[in-house]
């Protein structure tokens, strides 16, 4: 294993990141995809991530703080809501022209393709949140663990978050099994689960507070779209993104309680927390607009030929 501060002084991985780039391409594919596989095995086997995979990852992590970071970053928790409050309404007073292709205009085959870019982290989901909790003081475990609850359906199979993608997979007549979408995916759909794991696994617990409650902030709003989709395309299996609207108002109350836990504790850093934030933004942002265009490039989704990856 290599520490953070390690893998950031030897990446040889950044130069072949920049936005505007075609430079490393499929590099930056291949190792999105080691990434992803290298988290799997470290969270269901406890395997080792290789130091170069670390080093693509910390040089990845780094580009997204460097282009997201804002000027001034906030000196305690009450500058760190405010700030978070007023990126809030901003993001919430305007729809970004994907999310309202999405409302409006994506047709069902486009659709299967964005399902399909975002199925590496709804087969998942918040699996890795397991390996942040004993990194978490016991008094910010319990928020964790409240919004965790949520998110395995209350201990109930039928109404865990993953089971609720597999339902809407098979609505659109989509595979279940993770490996398919290993390979069908483009790198947009390695970096949000990508994201997580560095998070839950890596990063100062203050980077995950920060991101976790932005994130769930947003999803109520910004998940809109999805269900406006649902709703016009007639698609029954909606609850995974209908949950998402109605639950995620009470994890964002839950991720205020996460973030006052830790800075009563002593352990929250706001400045590592508010960079959270924008660097979750920028990824989050980032992969939803590629999955976006990438399903507006290809029309047709094709289970049998995997022809997206390249893409």
């Amino acid at each position: 294993m290599v520490r953070p501060d390690q893998a950031r002084a030897q990446s040889p991985w950044r130069d072949q990141q920049r936005p505007g780039s075609d430079r490393g391409g499929g590099v930056m594919e291949s190792m999105h995809k080691q990434l992803f596989l290298a988290n799997r095995a470290l969270i269901e086997k406890l395997v080792p991530i290789p130091r170069e995979i670390l080093a693509f990852e910390q040089g990845w992590i780094d580009d997204a703080i460097e282009r997201s970071m804002t000027a001034d970053a906030p000196a305690d928790l009450a500058s760190l809501r405010r700030k978070l409050v007023e990126l809030v309404e901003l993001e919430s007073s305007e729809v970004p022209p994907s999310a309202q292709y999405v409302a409006t205009d994506m047709t069902l085959d486009e659709f299967r393709i964005l399902v399909q870019e975002f199925a590496l982290d709804g087969l998942t989901e918040a699996q890795v949140f397991y390996h942040l909790m004993p990194r978490l003081s016991l008094p910010a475990q319990m928020p964790m663990l409240r919004m965790m609850i949520d998110e395995f359906g209350s201990g109930n199979l039928k109404r865990s978050h993953t089971t609720l993608y597999q339902d809407l997979l098979s609505e659109l007549e989509m595979p279940l099994d993770l490996p398919f979408y290993v390979e069908a995916n483009s790198s947009a759909g390695f970096t949000f689960p990508n994201m997580f794991c560095w998070l839950a696994m890596r990063a100062d617990p203050s980077w995950f507070a920060g991101v976790i409650t932005y994130f769930e902030t947003v999803v109520p709003f910004f998940f809109e779209c999805y269900t406006q989709l649902c709703e016009r395309l007639q698609i029954q299996a909606h609850t995974y993104y209908s949950e998402h609207v109605h639950i995620d108002v009470f994890h964002a109350i839950e991720g205020q309680r996460l973030l006052k836990a830790m800075d009563v504790s002593g352990d929250l850093d706001p400045v590592k927390a508010w960079r959270g934030i924008c660097m979750g933004r920028e990824i989050t942002n980032s992969a939803f607009d590629m999955a976006v265009d990438k399903a507006r490039r290809l029309k047709h989704f094709n289970k049998e030929a995997i022809l997206e990856r390249a893409c």
